[in-house]
């Protein structure tokens, strides 16, 4: 019922997955086959971090399955849900979550891991986890690999409250009504707009108006503030895309790396990606090109 009823919602507002299959029109099935393995190996992933950010809301919420309550519950079925991840996956990883499915959710853990990256650049990540040894594992092994090393970092760091949301019907286009519509709020630490998603549907001049993505701002918070404010946005209208916790580079530790340091963090950046149980990297590079 919680799911249908949200994935109605995102019906109406008109939402389509990013990560659909175009095939490339190649005739040989090796290459299509190649192509699918591909395709699918994304998709799996894709649909595995949904389900562990799902999870790891329910354990971050205290254990409450209730979206109405939870808000970072609900922002991750609504990201789900985009993403075209089943019901049953949902219904699965809500179970999980709350320990009901008599497997090891309880036992899923978050753990941060400090490192310091290729060139000097500061990292940190985070893992929803059911086994810390396996994951620390995984994490440590790329690390060697890339040549950086696991060592403090988080105190360059500070925690922030982060909430993306779209704006209800009303205020689409008017950005001051937007913000003061926000900053009526307390508790608000920052608001701006997500100017890269503008950017983007300027230069996309092939993208039909149905598709072009709702204009979105992020606003920041405390940590211990997130879940309120949420849910103050959304009795305003707003429809929640995104909150979480995330860590942000304090500015004296912000750094612009070469462009030989930038692609060994990027292509160690992707490889972390690929253990199932990361769910969020930060750097210390301005202007972070890889936090969610």
């Amino acid at each position: 019922m919680l799911v249908r009823a949200i994935r109605s919602s995102l019906k109406q507002r008109g939402f389509h997955s990013a990560h659909g299959v175009v095939w490339s029109g190649h005739n040989k099935w090796s290459t299509i086959k190649h192509d699918k393995a591909k395709n699918d190996a994304n998709r799996n992933k894709i649909i595995n971090k949904c389900a562990n950010q799902i999870a790891l809301s329910i354990k971050l919420g205290g254990g409450s399955t209730d979206p109405a309550l939870n808000m970072r519950l609900n922002a991750a079925i609504t990201s789900a849900l985009k993403n075209n991840v089943t019901k049953r996956v949902i219904e699965n990883a809500i179970k999980k979550g709350s320990g009901a499915s008599g497997d090891s959710g309880n036992n899923l853990e978050s753990c941060t891991y400090e490192i310091m990256g290729p060139g000097g650049v500061a990292m940190v990540v985070e893992a929803a986890t059911d086994n810390k040894n396996r994951t620390i594992g995984f994490v440590r092994s790329l690390t060697n690999k890339a040549n950086a090393s696991m060592s403090p970092t988080l105190y360059m760091f500070d925690a922030r409250g982060r909430i993306v949301v779209e704006p209800p019907a009303h205020l689409l286009g008017n950005d001051e009504g937007v913000l003061e519509s926000i900053l009526e709020l307390d508790d608000i630490v920052d608001v701006n707009k997500n100017e890269e998603d503008e950017e983007t549907s300027k230069d996309d001049t092939t993208t039909s108006s149905e598709d072009n993505a709702p204009e979105k701002y992020t606003v920041i918070t405390e940590p211990t503030d997130t879940n309120t404010v949420s849910s103050n946005l959304q009795k305003l209208g707003f429809n929640l895309q995104d909150v979480r916790i995330v860590q942000v580079a304090q500015e004296a530790t912000q750094i612009d790396p070469s462009e030989e340091t930038f692609e060994k963090i990027k292509r160690f950046v992707d490889q972390l990606q690929d253990i199932d149980e990361i769910t969020d990297i930060y750097t210390n590079i301005r202007g972070c090109p890889f936090s969610p």
